[in-house]
């Protein structure tokens, strides 16, 4: 049972109840969250100093096989408490959808700005782009889906 109210209102801020739930699905990088949460850099990293704090994660050291040694964030106990009534609610899921959702309306958006805009258009490869980059972001979340199911 979490007491501190402080823990309770850093949990309701943008993406913190999001970066517990990954996190707690697997040790996780800035770099990792960043990628997969729609926050800004910014963001992540705020609530990851913040979250750290506030004993819901810790930053560690995990070694890889390459020797190199990369910064990691573990759920504490509190954490990890969290993120066991988050499972019971499926908000991994629940995240999850509401990200792809949200990029399936960026992409139908790209699409409009694409057929709208003239074939010659300088800014044209940059629409091109972020659709493949979003198509293959979305490739990657549903391969992570699929291997935990």
């Amino acid at each position: 049972m979490i007491e501190d109210k402080e823990i309770i209102e850093f949990l309701q801020r943008k993406g913190a109840m999001e970066i517990v739930v990954e996190i707690g699905h697997e040790p996780q990088r800035h770099t990792d969250l960043r990628e997969k949460l729609l926050l800004s850099s910014s963001t992540v990293h705020d609530r990851l100093k913040v979250g750290v704090q506030h004993e819901l994660w810790e930053q560690t050291l995990e070694q890889r096989p390459n020797g190199v040694s990369k910064k990691v964030y573990e759920l504490t106990d509190i954490g990890q408490e969290v993120w066991e009534f988050a499972q019971d609610e499926n908000l991994r899921q629940y995240h999850m959808a509401r990200r792809d959702a949200v990029r399936r309306v960026r992409n139908a958006e790209n699409a409009v700005l694409q057929s709208v805009s003239p074939e010659d258009a300088d800014w044209q490869d940059e629409i091109d782009s972020y659709i493949e980059t979003e198509r293959f972001e979305m490739q990657q979340r549903l391969d992570d889906y699929l291997t935990d199911t």
